[in-house]
């Protein structure tokens, strides 16, 4: 097999950090020596209450009167004993983290030699030396759609050296390209060669350290609230420690702050320096078809991970979960016209991005890890490197491809079979196909031009429509109302609406920003508010003109029908006005559903919950449960919907209608009401808005 490059000397790179790289490590170092500090300070407090309270203690014992012994000189002796404890106590919360063992999780990672993967590691050696590299310790396999450097954090570490190891993700190799693989191991790489790496390590183990004292306080808490119920007075000292506890966790809650976001602008930098080593071995065409490919790659990865929970349900399992996902990226690709290479890799252009529609609001995002895609392709492209492209499949590298991708999806599976041998392998030509047919059921016909897709149908204020005249009809045709400039304006019509809510929850202090840009122009937060009544107008003209082309498009099919057939013209007006009064039922259902929802899981996700502060929830599962029961009564007399239910669901509503759930039977929730409450609304909900979907594309079929 020839190589992806030469690993010759010419070959080798060393990009040297630019000047914004260092500035954040320097930023990021004093983040990190004032938290030593801040902490250093907090044990030196922490130290001489402890003082002070081993004074008292003792101070106490030494009081207390041994000859007689008595019950007084007993309770002073207690006592003084539990002032120390607590003493000890504080220290202890501030240095338990050095006990604590963060165990990595290796279920879903499979090691790899070079004795298994001989060509696969040739290229791995070629990179370390192109990058000046040192090699990882060790090769992981992954499932996801990713590469990664993984290393063991603890405290100790940060005072010596740590091997680190190399993690790819198998739905990475899917993706890829031999060239976009290199490019993206070499990005790794550049992050090994970074002495920043030993920051990272840095930081993370101050993350650690923090989150440790800000929220694994289990075991200290239950030994506070043990000694508390001993005595009284343990219960007074209990109270004081967890004071001075709550005031040393503000001020790390503040330097948790202060250290992330140094951080966070530091992983920029690094994500950009390591962007430049890759670049160096691969090339700029395999980094931005790299990062265009993973993008798409990564949604379909996520789609089949999905999938796993209700294919083990039906006692079913993707026997190769990769041939699945690569599956699903080429069903995408042909049905929105992107051509695949003779590899069979999606070829994503620059038209296929220009045709979203992007936010004209941008946030500066302080907590964003990674630039965005088009920060890092403008970057590529700028840097214009030319290398030989490999187009082959990534795979090329690996030995026994196929078994690995049957090996770890076995692993994937795994959480959700019970019992192996009664799962059948699901054949992926099976589930594509299915895939497939349920895509084109749910599809509008492709004249409209995705102009209804997403979207219900008008509202009309007239219910007697007339047909439009002659010299009108003449300028008009299905391919001038849906013609690709209309859709970009309904489109940029809604996101505008989206953009007004961001501006406003600006305006009103709900995202918390000190400056936000719209259309590339940078605006203090207090700006929103002008902003946004700028864009409303926009808003408002827009609205007026969708409106008008939407009656004007229903005008015009009406016409074309009663031009045909004047009755079939009538009964498609009605079965429209029909498709409006669904559309009205499954709104009112959707807001009760979404109210539902909330209680149950604020019932089953908050921390803390008494039966007193959970009791708004069960009144509220009463109301909307009452709600849901007068639309379902409505819609089983509607056999366009309710005759799609199956016998369980029709067996699940006929029960809720005949009793009145009360959803808490004393101080215990009634599991079984709220279940079904539960399955009745959402499994409804679903089917009739995928019914309206149905009825949607059904007039618009019969109109052509």
């Amino acid at each position: 097999m020839s190589n992806s490059f030469s690993a010759g000397p010419e070959n080798s790179t060393t990009v040297q950090p630019a000047k914004s790289f260092r500035l954040q490590v320097l930023k990021m170092m004093g983040s990190i020596l004032l938290f030593f500090v801040t902490y250093g300070l907090l044990l030196i407090y922490a130290g001489i209450l402890a003082a002070i309270f081993l004074w008292a203690g003792v101070s106490l014992i030494m009081f207390a009167p041994l000859h007689p012994i008595t019950i007084f000189s007993i309770l002073l002796f207690i006592t003084g004993l539990g002032i120390i404890f607590m003493g000890m106590m504080q220290v202890l919360f501030l240095i338990k983290f050095l006990f604590t063992r963060q165990q990595q999780d290796l279920s879903l990672r499979i090691p790899i030699t070079r004795e298994e993967q001989p060509a696969l590691f040739d290229c791995l050696h070629q990179i370390a030396r192109a990058t000046k590299t040192r090699f990882p310790k060790k090769v992981y396999l992954a499932p996801g759609v990713n590469a990664a450097v993984i290393y063991p954090v603890r405290f100790m570490n940060m005072f010596w050296p740590v091997g680190k190891n190399l993690e790819i993700g198998l739905g990475l190799v899917n993706s890829l390209n031999v060239s976009e693989f290199t490019m993206a191991i070499a990005h790794e790489f550049g992050h090994f060669s970074q002495r920043s790496m030993k920051l990272a390590s840095y930081v993370y183990t101050v993350n650690r350290m923090i989150y440790n004292m800000l929220y694994e306080n289990q075991s200290w808490h239950k030994t506070m609230s043990w000694i508390s119920g001993r005595w009284i007075v343990f219960a007074l000292l209990a109270r004081i420690n967890l004071r001075i506890v709550s005031d040393i966790q503000k001020a790390l809650r503040l330097m948790y702050g202060i250290v992330n976001k140094q951080y966070m602008a530091l992983r920029r930098e690094m994500e950009f320096h390591a962007d430049e080593v890759a670049m160096k071995v691969a090339g700029s065409d395999a980094a931005v078809s790299a990062m265009r490919r993973l993008e798409i790659s990564g949604f379909f990865y996520e789609h089949c991970l999905l999938q796993l929970p209700e294919m083990a349900r039906q006692q079913r399992r993707f026997g190769n979960i990769y041939e699945v996902h690569r599956s699903l990226i080429r069903l995408y690709a042909s049905q929105h016209e992107i051509a695949l290479d003779e590899h069979q890799l999606p070829m994503v252009t620059n038209s296929y991005f220009s045709s979203f529609l992007l936010s004209r609001v941008h946030l500066p995002d302080q907590w964003a890890t990674h630039p965005s895609r088009e920060e890092r392709e403008q970057r590529y492209i700028a840097a214009n490197i030319n290398k030989t492209l490999r187009p082959e499949s990534a795979w090329q590298l690996f030995r026994h491809a196929e078994e690995l991708q049957e090996q770890m999806s076995n692993l994937l599976n795994q959480p959700f079979i019970q019992q192996p041998g009664q799962y059948a392998a699901y054949p992926v030509e099976n589930f594509i196909a299915e895939t497939a047919t349920r895509i084109r059921d749910y599809s509008m016909p492709a004249v409209f031009n995705e102009y209804y897709d997403n979207r219900p149908f008008p509202l009309l204020s007239e219910t007697n429509i007339t047909p439009l005249p002659n010299e009108q009809m003449a300028a008009l045709s299905t391919a001038t109302l849906y013609a690709e400039n209309n859709v970009q304006r309904l489109r940029a019509y809604f996101r505008d609406i989206q953009d007004a809510e961001t501006l406003h929850a600006i305006q009103q202090g709900q995202i918390k920003t000190r400056y936000f840009e719209f259309e590339g122009k940078q605006y203090p937060a207090n700006a929103a508010g002008k902003v946004r009544i700028k864009l409303q107008s926009s808003i408002r003209q827009e609205a007026e003109w969708l409106q008008a082309h939407d009656i004007l498009a229903i005008h015009y099919h009406y016409t074309i029908a009663f031009q045909k057939d004047p009755a079939n013209a009538k009964l498609l007006l009605e079965k429209y006005f029909k498709l409006i009064e669904h559309q009205g039922i499954c709104w009112q259902l959707n807001d009760i559903v979404g109210r539902i929802l909330h209680s149950v899981s604020s019932l089953f996700s908050e921390q803390g919950l008494t039966m007193a502060s959970a009791q708004p929830y069960f009144d509220s599962l009463v109301d909307e449960g009452a709600l849901l029961r007068k639309i379902l009564q409505r819609m089983k007399q509607m056999p366009e919907v309710s005759g799609g239910w199956d016998a369980a669901l029709q067996e699940k509503v006929s029960h809720f209608m005949r009793y009145n759930y009360s959803y808490i039977n004393g101080n215990e929730p009634v599991m079984e009401e709220i279940t079904n409450l539960h399955e009745i609304s959402t499994t409804v909900m679903e089917q009739y808005n995928n019914s309206i979907i149905l009825m949607k594309k059904a007039w618009l079929e019969a109109v052509l």
